[in-house]
């Protein structure tokens, strides 16, 4: 989806509510189809600049196959108070739990619980490949300058469907480096840079990718650089070339990039 441009929320369509976040409702839009409007809450302080910015990234269309990438600004009574996006395909859902669900990389990461008892889950070559996918997304954003922030497994979608795919919501916590977040990111629980930096750089995005990389390859949602480092049967799970990366990725400074994780995946 290309840029929308600017709208007024009185100009829009009737809208079905799909879900509801920490920062804002988001509905599906009756025209243009496919669209989905993030209202902010009231008390949500949006940059309208730094989100105008995002959406006319000049790189935008080599991301928005693997993002919902935001594509207008919606404004009322001369305040920005929400986004248009994409919906993820079709392919990044299924039936979980009685209804289709956005397929989260949450279920990749914990034990098989009944709620997902039916869901297919991927074999340890397809976990490979959708760590390559996650680990292209991040080299295509970093390398124009894109931050993401907050790595959520909630934000974070798969798919195996015509082969493994991967899929990324929620982009407008997404930054231009050295510039402020559109809106205020959240910093998702057992997630965060050890460091505790006071700015989100590359370096703590290259650790986020650390943890995502290393978690989704073993099925551990709470497995760290620095456990692997420290236990020889983590390491001998990953090979030389996975846990040589994680000792970089557990001293800031020297975190790898994602194309050194796609170089020793391959």
């Amino acid at each position: 989806m290309g840029p929308l441009g600017d709208v007024r929320l009185t100009d829009l369509s009737a809208a079905a509510k799909v879900a509801e976040g920490g920062q804002g409702t988001v509905f599906r839009l009756a025209r243009p189809e496919g669209t989905l409007l993030k209202l902010y809450h009231g008390e949500v302080a949006v940059l309208a600049a730094e989100l105008g910015r995002l959406i006319e990234l000049p790189a935008r269309d080599a991301v928005a196959t693997r993002t919902a990438w935001p594509s207008g600004r919606v404004f009322d009574r001369g305040r920005c108070v929400g986004l248009l996006m994409p919906e993820a395909p079709a392919r990044f859902t299924a039936p979980i739990a009685g209804r289709r669900r956005l397929l989260e990389l949450q279920y990749l990461l914990y034990p098989r619980r009944a709620m997902w008892a039916e869901l297919p889950l991927p074999t340890e070559e397809e976990r490979r490949r959708l760590a390559a996918g996650y680990l292209e997304l991040f080299r295509v954003l970093h390398r124009n300058d894109v931050v993401v922030g907050d790595v959520s497994m909630r934000n974070l979608l798969w798919t195996l469907a015509g082969g493994p795919g991967v899929f990324a919501i929620d982009c407008d916590g997404f930054r231009l480096a050295d510039r402020p977040a559109a809106v205020r990111p959240a910093d998702t629980a057992d997630w965060a840079d050890p460091a505790c930096p006071r700015e989100v750089t590359l370096d703590t995005d290259r650790y986020k990718l650390a943890l995502l990389t290393l978690r989704l390859l073993l099925g551990n949602h709470r497995v760290t650089p620095e456990e692997v480092r420290a236990k020889p049967l983590l390491r001998g799970r990953l090979g030389p070339a996975l846990s040589l990366l994680c000792a970089r990725a557990a001293e800031p400074g020297r975190r790898p990039a994602a194309e050194c994780w796609l170089g020793a995946l391959s």
